[in-house]
């Protein structure tokens, strides 16, 4: 067969080599004490996975790992492929991705992020408008991927500083989009229905026997740690790098903005207000309300479809068809990375490979203080996840951190895994760790990669003390 119509180099041919042998050699060796041979076969079509997520792409390697798993667990192969397609998780990943494209088309994300900053109050008051605009793209990543927040808010950030007479390679600007970017990394994870938080919790549901984390508590804890976050920003800015301010201390001057929603956007607007009031309202209703009860049987899943299916009912005249829907904001990447780690982290369970893990880990853990795992957990994501994608890097480090938390008995493993869903976002320090870090580093007209990396680090290095002491504690105090 010619290969000559490919575009794939020789180096790609390698690579499938090596990731499909890895899956294949597991087979081959003799399962240590504590281990079936089904075991570790599952172990390595999970490093098989794994590197081709690392040098290959995310899509097919997944999907290939399934028909692996398909042929090395004790179900048929249909019934592998059904649970993996058709996971809970999976499905509210996928229509929560179809309702931000409807809010995405809509126009409103934009909006929303001009009308924060066009306010008298920043006049003059340059810290103000830094925090104006991290606000604007928290509201961005909240509503729309990050790839889509970034683009929307370039253009935003160059648009203010041109007009207070900024020009590209002053540090000024390249300061305010890395505090934009580091807060909207941190608010797009603050609704539990995006890709990495998905990817997390289905992990933990699917480890832990089927038990849920509190979602109207882990907003709360986010938005939390997403105001401490800007907070430090701007106390380190104002105290400590001391950028020229003063062509904003110096103008009385604001940015108009002067357009107005329309009925069919001000329609989606309050009804995307109302589905995320819906989707957390039974975390903190009382559960004998008969409205409680009815929002329980519907689920997540129920209350998004009907919501999509309301839209298409309607047929508004300035929406999109089901085709746009899908292709407009689906990230169909971190679909099917999703719905390879969940069936994956499923087989570890039933398969042994977790309670073979916590046993071998005990001893390894005797005398490790809870405090102190917590803070290598945190650490070692977040350092990873500057390196690999960071669906992957939460992917695999999550099945590990909730095993290592049940061992150490003294670890809250929802806590754990909230705080390590805040790590692995946070992937700044180079242009590798994610499609937001790519942008930013290839906007050289504008963005030094020399201050990106130098300020992405210190970020960081913060978040991993903030999530390792405050972060922690508030997990364990309201889940």
């Amino acid at each position: 067969m010619s290969l000559a119509g490919s575009l794939n180099k020789p180096s790609f041919y390698v690579h499938v080599g090596i990731m499909i042998a890895v899956m294949l050699v597991f087979r081959l060796l003799t399962p240590p004490e504590g281990l079936t041979a089904e075991g570790l076969a599952v172990i390595g079509i999970f490093f098989g996975i794994l590197y081709g997520w690392l040098f290959i792409d995310v899509v097919w390697p997944s999907l290939l790992g399934l028909v692996f798993l398909g042929l090395t667990l004790q179900q048929p192969m249909d019934s592998v492929l059904g649970s993996a397609f058709g996971n809970n998780t999976v499905l509210l990943l996928l229509f929560f991705c179809m309702v931000a494209s409807i809010i995405n088309a809509a126009g409103i994300a934009e909006w929303v992020a001009r009308r924060i900053i066009c306010v008298p109050f920043i006049v003059g008051r340059p810290y103000v408008l830094i925090f104006m605009l991290c606000l604007s793209m928290c509201a961005l990543a909240t509503m729309l991927t990050m790839t889509s927040a970034i683009l929307v808010a370039l253009p935003l950030m160059k648009e203010v500083c041109r007009q207070y007479g900024y020009k590209p390679g002053d540090i000024f600007p390249m300061l305010v989009m890395i505090a934009m970017i580091y807060a909207g990394e941190i608010a797009y994870m603050m609704l539990p229905f995006k890709s990495l938080p998905a990817i997390v919790f289905g992990i933990y549901g699917s480890m832990s026997g089927g038990q849920e984390i509190n979602l109207a508590a882990y907003v709360a804890i986010t938005g939390i740690l997403l105001l401490l976050s800007i907070g430090f920003v701007i106390l380190l800015y104002k105290f400590v790098l001391r950028p020229d301010v003063s062509p904003i201390l110096n103008s009385r001057e604001c940015m108009e903005f002067d357009e107005q929603l329309s009925p069919y956007q001000k329609t989606i607007l309050w009804s995307f207000v109302g589905l995320i009031v819906l989707l957390l309202f039974p975390n903190v209703a009382p559960k004998s309300w008969a409205i409680t009860k009815l929002l329980k049987a519907l689920g997540n899943n129920g209350i998004l479809l009907a919501y999509i299916g309301i839209y298409l009912m309607i047929n508004f005249r300035e929406g999109i068809p089901l085709k746009e829907i899908m292709s407009k904001s689906v990230t169909w990447p971190a679909l099917f990375l999703v719905i390879s780690v969940l069936e994956l982290t499923g087989a570890f369970e039933n398969s042994g490979v977790s309670k073979w893990i916590a046993e071998i880990s005990q001893p390894l853990l005797a005398g490790f203080s809870g405090h102190a795992l917590v803070f290598v957990i945190i650490f070692l994501a977040t350092a990873i996840t500057q390196l690999v994608n960071n669906n992957a890097c939460a992917a695999t480090f999550a099945p590990i951190a909730y095993t290592l938390a049940v061992a150490n008995s003294s670890i809250e493993p929802s806590a754990v895994l909230t705080c390590l869903i805040l790590s692995c976002t946070l992937g700044l320090a180079t242009p590798a760790s994610s499609t937001v870090a790519a942008i930013a580093y290839g906007d050289t007209e504008w963005i030094s990669k020399k201050v990106m990396f130098k300020y992405a680090t210190v970020f960081w290095i913060f978040n991993v003390v903030l999530l390792s002491t405050i972060g922690y504690a508030l997990c364990t105090l309201l889940y």
